[in-house]
């Protein structure tokens, strides 16, 4: 028994054991969902921005390239009549033209950082669907192992089934003699005595006359 109740304690520290670092580990994933999935959120918001300022500087270039031909079409027009205010013209045009030049270089860097910035989104997504997908099966798969240990549980147990029946054999040993002793008829309980004592009596008369009969042997 001593030997079947340290494996009994012995099994349940083990499955105590397992199911702490089942905890452990669902702890632990669940803070690196939500640490993804957080990431997520501002790499969605931070995107958002990039593509504000992308459009931002779209619009600016093309309001720039707009200019660029206005004041080209002005200088052109005032080149034979006014040649101070096309030379003026020609100076905004090539202002426009190196307005065009900067932020064709700014909308081009917009536009890669949107494209960066949004694979990474989708690789952070990624991830945090596997994970999502796996955290989800292994909680399934712990709620099996939580099952697994009740039976465990119930089959270490086992022993006291023989513990039961001993218990059980004790007792009806008890019951029987109890209810034998109160069968029996009262009359018959007198009697039997009577008839014990008759037969010690009986050897105690012998006991005496052997006696007696020794001693008036020794006196001869």
């Amino acid at each position: 028994m001593k030997l079947i109740k340290r494996l009994s304690t012995s099994i349940t520290a083990t499955l105590d054991s397992a199911v702490g670092q089942l905890e452990n580990h669902d702890a632990i994933v669940d803070a690196s969902i939500k640490q993804t999935r957080q990431a997520v959120a501002k790499t969605r918001a931070r995107i958002n921005t990039l593509r504000q300022q992308h459009q931002a500087y779209q619009a600016q270039l093309r309001e720039a390239k707009e200019q660029f031909d206005l004041w080209t079409k002005r200088a052109a027009d005032l080149a034979a009549s006014d040649q101070q205010k096309a030379l003026q013209c020609v100076a905004r045009r090539n202002q426009c033209e190196s307005d065009i030049g900067r932020l064709s270089y700014s909308e081009k860097q917009q536009a890669d950082l949107v494209r960066d910035v949004t694979a990474n989104l989708q690789t952070l997504q990624t991830k945090l669907d596997e994970m999502t997908q796996k955290h989800n099966l292994m909680r399934s798969r712990q709620t099996v192992a939580d099952v697994n240990r009740a039976v465990a549980y119930a089959n270490t147990d086992d022993n006291l089934n023989d513990t039961f029946e001993r218990w059980e054999s004790a007792v009806l040993e008890h019951e029987f003699a109890v209810s034998d002793a109160c069968s029996r008829d009262s009359l018959d309980l007198e009697l039997t005595r009577a008839e014990d004592e008759a037969d010690l009596l009986a050897q105690l008369a012998v006991i005496t006359q052997d006696s007696q009969q020794q001693s008036e042997k020794t006196n001869e």
